[in-house]
């Protein structure tokens, strides 16, 4: 828009209209351009800080761009067993990444959390969970021994003499 007074009629005009089977959110950004690492830097840090880690744990997507690790949390505080709760962001911008992980005492109080919260929608975004696995590293390269592997040109050729 070129002008306030346009943004604000594109806001009356368009938000909570639907599109797609889903309600517009219009609005100004919370943020100015370019500022969201000044913004967000302090409140990334504190929210990480609180959050107690746990085997178990739900990986929480679909999550909307304006909730924080405490909405988050608060969206699963009637679950039994809830230890913590955080979204994860981007470092560079400090915007949010759209996931977090929901960390619980038990595995069945994570089990039961998943299916009483998949689908549920938290501000305006049906939340897509799934059990949290460890993270899996890909194995070590295998060192090419030359001494012990046959090039195909050679097997082929020992096969035909």
């Amino acid at each position: 828009m070129e002008t306030v007074e346009e943004a604000k009629e594109a806001i009356r005009m368009f938000n909570g209209s639907e599109v797609g089977g889903r309600a517009l959110r219009v609005n100004f950004p919370e943020v100015p351009r370019g500022g969201e690492r000044e913004i967000m830097g302090p409140r990334i840090q504190s929210s990480y800080k609180g959050f107690i880690d746990s085997e178990h744990k739900i990986y929480a997507g679909n999550l909307g761009w304006r909730l924080t690790s405490e909405g988050l949390r608060d969206a699963f505080a009637n679950q039994p067993g809830l230890l913590s709760a955080k979204v994860i962001y981007e470092r560079e911008t400090g915007k949010s990444r759209g996931f977090g992980f929901v960390s619980f005492e038990s595995a069945e109080n994570a089990e039961d959390a998943l299916e009483a919260m998949n689908g549920v929608e938290v501000e305006g975004r049906p939340l897509r969970l799934n059990l949290a696995g460890e993270r899996s590293y890909p194995p070590p390269a295998q060192e090419n021994n030359t001494e012990n592997n046959l090039e195909s040109s050679e097997l082929l050729s020992s096969i035909g003499a």
